[in-house]
């Protein structure tokens, strides 16, 4: 990459194509596929499925009790995947691990009581009780009026191309509400997409003599509805997927990005002036 002049750009072009190019149709969810089991959307999707849980069977053909406690009750993909080289399942086999799939129903001064009535003495418990995925902000943020941004975003954090907010001009996100990928390259482009937009922006304030721009409340609310609405025909939104920190406690998915990554560079790619509201400079 030092040496050789553009290769970088080829690398890069050759590690993140097929990720772009497959865009986000094997996750959308198929209502004329039909399995009993709830493994699977699509076809492609139930194609993966059989693939993974074969080589979870592999990796535990002389721990067959194992197999159902580890087979996912929810489909392929439908939660954030976790790669195992098979270090974890060779944990799992071990004499003094045991794997326990009762919910907790309290924890006492011996160890955790299960919702069985089992009480599992332990000497240490590590918690790891997953992302607060909806949670955006490390610290709050005051707009127009004094209005708190954590309050307007409640448990139903969104932006318009996860960039602007109405009632904060002025204010650009990077990783904004529903910019996350479980699909496509990477967070890299979407990030780039996002600088180049919020440049863009920036840039008409000032050749304009303007002092501030915010997205326009009707461009915000259209564009919630349609990210709402298309995420809830992907694979992270399916009703049997109970417990997902995709998901606030409605069960709706505000965080993932629905749109393939194309998609989103089309959608980002310049400002257009009528989506936002330009506020002049006062005069003196």
């Amino acid at each position: 990459m030092r040496h050789l002049p553009f290769y970088g750009r080829w690398l890069r072009f050759l590690m993140t194509e097929p990720g772009i190019g497959a865009g986000v149709e094997s996750f959308r969810i198929d209502p004329d596929h039909v399995d009993p089991d709830n493994q699977s959307v699509n076809a492609e999707n139930a194609a993966r499925r059989d693939m993974l849980l074969g080589w979870m069977r592999t990796q535990l053909t002389e721990r067959p009790d194992l197999i159902e406690k580890v087979t996912p009750d929810y489909p392929a993909l439908g939660k954030r995947v976790l790669q195992d080289n098979g270090s974890w399942f060779d944990c799992l086999k071990r004499s003094n691990v045991d794997l326990v799939r009762e919910r907790i129903e309290r924890i006492e001064p011996e160890g955790i009581r299960t919702t069985d009535g089992t009480l599992h003495r332990v000497d240490a418990i590590c918690f790891a009780t997953g992302f607060r995925h909806n949670d955006f902000l490390a610290f709050d943020m005051r707009g127009r009026g004094g209005v708190s941004l954590r309050e307007q975003w409640g448990d139903e954090p969104s932006a318009y191309l996860g960039i602007t907010v109405p009632n904060f001009p002025n204010l650009f996100l990077c990783y904004g509400p529903g910019t996350n990928l479980a699909h496509s390259a990477g967070l890299f482009f979407h990030s780039e997409y996002q600088t180049m937009h919020a440049m863009d922006a920036i840039h008409k304030v000032l050749a304009s003599g303007a002092r501030a721009i915010e997205v326009q409340q009707e461009v915000y609310d259209r564009y919630t509805a349609e990210l709402v609405e298309q995420i809830s025909t992907l694979v992270w939104a399916h009703p049997s997927i109970q417990h997902s920190h995709y998901k606030n406690r409605d069960g709706k998915v505000y965080t993932l990005s629905p749109w393939p990554m194309d998609q989103y560079w089309e959608m980002t790619r310049e400002v257009d002036p009528a989506d936002y509201k330009i506020e002049p400079e006062p005069r003196p």
